[in-house]
């Protein structure tokens, strides 16, 4: 990705594709060799470091209705090493959490705690990512015919 932003910066490079009646053909196939890739060296990917940085509360949760209000003032804290916490009330939950890509390129979340609480079991599905800013990370899962949404901010 750097290399397309140097390459498209460089005034001398421009004025001379724009002399080349090929020009297209050339920036077609320059690009064409050009994957962006969301995988890092770690085998964690920019998310999952995302994850591992920041602390996070439910912004969001819904399941055949808005559950939001039974995730107040809980948090969710990821560790690098697969390890995830649940705290609300001053109690932790340990889970786990796993991230992949699907053959289409989404990426998952896998969080899985093992509890009686229906509200901590209710996060136990592999989540697909579908938004992400910088505060906040949106996931969906469908659970048979009916989608349930997933929306974590930053604390």
């Amino acid at each position: 990705m750097e290399f397309d932003n140097l390459v498209l910066q460089n005034p001398v490079f421009m004025k001379s594709l724009q002399s080349l009646p090929s020009a297209s053909i050339i920036l077609l196939l320059l690009f064409s060799f050009v994957r962006c890739s969301k995988h890092t060296s770690e085998g964690i990917s920019d998310t999952g470091q995302v994850l591992v940085k920041n602390i996070w509360t439910v912004d969001y949760y819904f399941h055949d209705q808005d559950m939001t209000e039974d995730y107040t003032n809980s948090r969710l804290l990821f560790s690098s090493t697969g390890a995830v916490g649940f705290q609300k009330n001053g109690e932790t939950t340990a889970g786990t959490w796993t991230q992949n890509f699907d053959t289409l390129h989404n990426q998952w979340i896998s969080l899985h705690f093992n509890t009686n609480d229906s509200h901590i079991g209710e996060l136990n599905k592999s989540w697909r990512l579908t938004d992400q800013s910088s505060s906040s990370l949106q996931f969906e899962e469908t659970d048979g015919a009916t989608d349930v949404l997933f929306r974590l901010k930053t604390q």
